[in-house]
């Protein structure tokens, strides 16, 4: 019960675990980027560099994630009410489908996240009562 309390703060975990990789993994791809002044280095003259729009929206989405656990966050601090299950169980069809993908990656901490925000909500009582955090 107490890591649905951080639910979101886990969330902006990983988000911030897959952009580290990313930049790690992308740095030759980034530097190219950078090299070539940022500006319409994605699609040049209507030319594709599959590679740099991949580490883009990869790490776009980390960026996204984010925001999301954020939310969640600002949602158990401010509302103090359980997280809405549509949100676990999205993290959980996303994990599952990524993991048969792509079993050795990250979509396994989304299974056990989607899992905790869609089963395991305490009672509004007890958020209320464990996230006296001040308002940001």
């Amino acid at each position: 019960m107490r890591l649905y309390l951080i639910s979101g703060w886990l969330l902006v975990a990983i988000g911030v675990l897959h952009n580290s990789i990313g930049v790690v993994m992308g740095w030759p791809i980034l530097a190219a980027i950078v090299a070539e002044g940022g500006w319409n280095t994605i699609e040049p003259g209507g030319h594709m560099h599959f590679d740099r729009s991949a580490i883009l929206w990869f790490l776009v989405t980390g960026c996204f994630w984010m925001l999301l656990g954020y939310l969640m966050q600002s949602w158990l601090r401010v509302v103090r009410a359980p997280l809405p299950k549509v949100i676990g169980w999205g993290l959980f069809s996303a994990g599952v489908v990524v993991a048969f993908l792509l079993p050795v990656s990250g979509a396994w901490l989304f299974i056990a996240l989607g899992l905790m925000v869609a089963l395991g909500a305490p009672e509004p009582a007890v958020i209320e009562a464990q996230t006296c955090e001040s308002p940001a």
